[in-house]
């Protein structure tokens, strides 16, 4: 696979998927592959666990009755916008903005797998955390894109999976009983 950003079409093809509502997006993202350059090495992971989180009126998401701040402003950029948060004072979590420019709908990257010659083990990308841990990604990456070449992250194609299951959030208080996790399912 060509780790390197995404060539014009592509890149056209993985913002048409970005540009949906955030349901149809954290599906779209399946199977997609998230690609960190990191000094001279290259960490490319699959993504097999998304949530979506729906912006202004959803109680779970950051951008919950349009708080607007600036830790939160790339929630309200283009899709493929990247907004990392810093959790329970110790983890970080990876988010891409969808739907359109100025709504804050996101999607939150649960888990991913490695993709062979990556250097990561399967267990380091299970988990919001143990994913941006290894691929070493805190709240400086907020606001970049994952098209910019000059970001470090990028978004290429990948496989989209042949099943999926549909479950509540997790890790959550509020709106946890929303089904808008998705993750690849076994055959």
């Amino acid at each position: 696979m060509d780790l390197r950003p995404a060539p014009a079409a592509e890149a056209r093809r993985l913002r048409r998927g970005l540009s949906q509502p955030p349901q149809e997006a954290a599906r779209f993202l399946l199977g997609q592959v998230l690609v960190r350059r990191v000094a001279r090495r290259l960490i490319a992971v699959r993504i097999v666990e998304t949530e979506a989180y729906l912006g202004i009126d959803d109680p779970a998401a950051h951008a919950y009755g349009g708080r607007r701040t600036a830790r939160t402003e790339p929630l309200w950029g283009p899709p493929g916008t990247v907004y990392v948060y810093f959790i329970y004072g110790m983890y970080h979590c990876l988010n891409l903005s969808v739907d359109r420019e100025g709504a804050p709908g996101c999607v939150l990257i649960r888990a991913a797998e490695p993709l062979a010659g990556s250097g990561v083990q399967p267990f380091d990308c299970r988990g919001p955390g143990r994913l941006c841990r290894a691929l070493a990604l805190d709240t400086s990456h907020s606001g970049l894109s994952v098209f910019a070449e000059k970001s470090g992250l990028w978004l290429r194609e990948g496989t989209a999976p042949a099943r999926v299951s549909v479950s509540p959030r997790v890790g959550i208080t509020k709106a946890a009983e929303r089904e808008l996790r998705r993750l690849e399912s076994a055959l």
